[in-house]
């Protein structure tokens, strides 16, 4: 596997971890090259499977009812089928996960509860009415703004071009977008009435509960299409298939051996080699369980050199006037740890592991990480860091190639290669100066140099620390968070297609996972 090709502009916002996208050392992208390429065609904000099979149904019916290449015509028409769909998806049990959810429920409620009661969700709908009153702030509304790039990926879909703007299903899809019209059966024509009208009753919203997110129908054509859509399982096979399958059949076999739907802080260890579930892989997964322990080994890295950074902003906050020399920063955090005179970092570093399995030594430390930050206790915290970075240089010799190919980009890319690199190199000098070397070089004065970049490049001014006659000032505060990898939006996807529930595999899922 090779990093995607960045382009020019690095370092970049990013849609993972911080708020407002903020990536203080540029350490993330890396780890999104990983676990995108993993789950594609699920992203952190497509949230319900079945608007994949909505969606495909609406581009065939716009394309036989309208078959206008006007952007306008079609962003209408779509606008107003998912204000309808949010619509149905709040009557009653509302649905979690549906774009315009939140809109839809106070429309609802203002009206009065008899089944005549009209709602008009025209004005809504329109992408140029005030912000205000629209059921979605993007005008290109969930299928362009969320959906559409993941179900290209997924190859259910041709994007707009030059020559018709109006995205197209593909073959793939075909059969899906009739299972869908086949399971709505009449409502169909129900919805596109509305639609056209721009209202509805609450009648009709009752009539046409079933087209609601949680209403695949098991062991319809709709629901085998959707499994064999994100189990990989559709002929021709593309690229994508592969990587997204064994995702999902390992999913499959650890909430087997769970019995329970796990979160995915949980799923990450256990992938990555220190979760209390070791079962043999499921076969054709060996590869893809690599690259998720690898992914995992990334993030943890970046956690750990942010930990810094944010330890350093608790000195400077505290400093007379927010200010301090960088030395001095350096020497305060290097204080914290409790490091040998003469001793190599090499030496050093083996014996904060005491013999423990470098997997489960990094899990404990960034246990004992996280609790440190929560209790302010911050010799503590940097030793757990120390001690978190010492077991991930270890467990990177399991990775053996990978490392290099699935991480194969420029230096200035900052990722766990770079700094498992940088300290082999350093492993034989003086522990403690190679300590205060990482924090100057590879944290504190890379976030200037990439917060210098973002400015530069995107005027984007994300200083946490500014450098001010020969002193460090203090500026502002970021979130420590692992990343989101779109493992909880797969178990959703898992739950809506019918292969999980609460008490773990159902015996659609128990099928597939013996099958495979």
């Amino acid at each position: 596997m090779k990093m995607k090709d960045f382009g020019p502009g690095f370092p970049e916002w990013t849609e993972l971890g911080q708020d407002g996208g903020l990536d203080p050392l540029g350490m993330q992208r890396p780890i999104e090259a990983i676990y995108q390429s993993l789950l594609p065609g699920i992203s952190t904000i497509t949230l319900r499977f079945r608007y994949y099979s909505f969606f495909v149904w609406m581009l065939e019916v716009y394309a036989r009812e309208q078959g206008s290449t006007d952007p306008v015509s079609f962003r209408a028409f779509q606008r107003r089928c998912e204000t309808l769909f949010a619509l149905i998806a709040a009557r009653g049990s509302t649905e979690l996960g549906v774009a315009g959810i939140d809109w839809a429920q106070k429309q609802l409620n203002n009206v009065p509860n008899d089944p005549e009661a009209i709602i008009d969700f025209s004005i809504g709908a329109d992408p140029d009415t005030d912000v205000g009153q629209r059921y979605l702030r993007n005008k290109g509304g969930a299928f362009g703004g969320i959906y559409a790039t993941q179900m290209f990926e997924m190859g259910l879909i041709t994007l707009g071009d030059d020559r018709n703007p109006i995205a197209v299903c593909t073959n793939r899809a075909l059969p899906l977008a009739e299972a869908f019209a086949v399971e709505i059966g009449e409502l169909e024509t129900a919805f596109l009435r509305c639609v056209k009208g721009g209202t509805v009753t609450l009648a009709d919203l009752d009539r046409m509960a079933p087209m609601q997110p949680s209403e695949i129908l098991a062991g319809s054509a709709e629901h085998r299409l959707l499994v064999q859509i994100l189990l990989g399982q559709v002929s021709p096979a593309i690229a994508p298939d592969k990587l997204r399958r064994s995702t999902a059949l390992m999913l499959l076999q650890l909430i087997g051996a769970t019995k329970e739907v796990p979160r995915a802080e949980a799923v990450k260890w256990e992938w990555f080699g220190a979760g209390h579930h070791a079962a043999a892989p499921v076969p054709a997964t060996e590869d893809v369980r690599s690259l998720w322990a690898l992914y995992q080994a990334c993030d943890l890295m970046r956690l750990a050199y942010e930990n810094i950074l944010d330890l350093a902003l608790d000195i400077l906050q505290e400093a007379e006037m927010r200010r301090m020399p960088l030395s001095e920063v350096i020497t305060e955090l290097v204080g914290l740890v409790d490091v040998p005179d003469g001793m190599t970092w090499r030496s050093y570093s083996a014996s904060l592991l005491e013999g423990l399995d470098t997997a489960k030594a990094a899990r404990l430390a960034d246990e004992r990480m996280v609790e440190a930050r929560a209790s302010g206790e911050r010799a503590t915290r940097m030793q757990s860091v120390v001690e978190l970075v010492s077991a991930l240089v270890e467990r990177t010799a399991a990775f053996g190639e990978l490392l290099d190919s699935a991480l194969n980009a420029p230096d200035h890319f900052q990722s766990l290669r770079t700094e498992v690199k940088y300290l082999q190199a350093r492993e034989q000098e003086n522990a403690r100066t190679v300590l205060g070397a990482l924090v100057r070089e590879r944290v504190l004065k890379r976030h200037l140099w990439v917060a210098s970049r973002k400015f530069r490049d995107q005027k984007a001014y994300t200083f946490l620390i500014e450098p001010e006659e020969g002193l460090l000032r203090y500026r502002d505060r970021f979130r420590v968070s692992p990343s989101s990898p779109r493992l909880d939006q797969a178990m959703r996807f898992l739950r809506d297609v019918k292969l999980i529930d609460n008490a773990g595999l159902t015996d659609f899922g128990r099928a597939e996972l013996d099958a495979a």
